[in-house]
């Protein structure tokens, strides 16, 4: 057989070699199986990283978070420029302070709070004794140095003859856990209040002490 001969050969044969690879299963072929089954393998894993960046079957890392918290404050002595008052010398009073906090990240939260506080003045000087319910709506931001929390609030106090006022409130907060997702924590509130009606104004400074459970 001579070249040519060899040539005319392949020439007829190439044809029904190529029909006979067209008609072969795919899963019969072993390079095609192994090409496939890479190809499966990463596209599963670019699916579950896409779940767990959006809340799916991995860690949870999606952002913002929904938390919340529940404790007692309790005022320890209040400063105003017309005297000072102290906690079972002067005064009773005790609030229930809940509030939702919304997690931006690690580090930074906003906090939506408010506390309902009830007071009992005791009589002095011949006033009487007399009793208080007002509401504190004290929103802010706070930030997580690890160790501890601290942060801002705003604040205005709410009640029946309650003058114009405007507070700024100082926080630092530590937290113990209980759960995973539970801690107790104590908290001391540092409020700076600016009162007044018209004509009369005033400035006052009421360290509490705030704790309970945060979620």
């Amino acid at each position: 057989l001579g070249l040519g001969g060899f040539v005319a050969l392949l020439a007829a044969v190439a044809p029904q070699v190529a029909k006979a690879d067209a008609r072969t299963d795919p899963e019969e072929r072993p390079g095609v199986r192994l090409l496939d089954s890479h190809h499966a393998k990463h596209h599963a894993r670019h699916h579950e990283k896409k779940e767990e960046g959006t809340g799916g079957s991995g860690d949870d890392t999606s952002w913002p978070k929904i938390g919340g918290h529940w404790g007692l404050a309790v005022p320890l002595v209040s400063f105003t420029d017309e005297d000072t008052t102290g906690i079972f010398a002067d005064f009773i009073q005790v609030g229930i302070a809940p509030g939702i906090t919304v997690k931006l990240n690690e580090k930074w939260a906003v906090d939506f709070e408010f506390i309902a506080f009830s007071r009992w003045q005791f009589s002095d000087n011949g006033t009487p004794a007399r009793a208080s319910t007002s509401i504190v709506v004290d929103p802010g931001v706070v930030y997580d140095f690890g160790s501890f929390s601290g942060g801002l609030r705003t604040a205005v106090q709410v009640g029946e003859g309650v003058p114009f006022n405007l507070g700024l409130v100082p926080i630092i907060n530590k937290g113990f856990p209980i759960t995973e997702r539970l801690k107790w924590f104590v908290e001391l509130d540092l409020p700076f209040f600016f009162t007044g009606t018209p004509g009369d104004g005033g400035v006052s400074f009421t360290p509490l002490v705030q704790t309970g459970i945060a979620f």
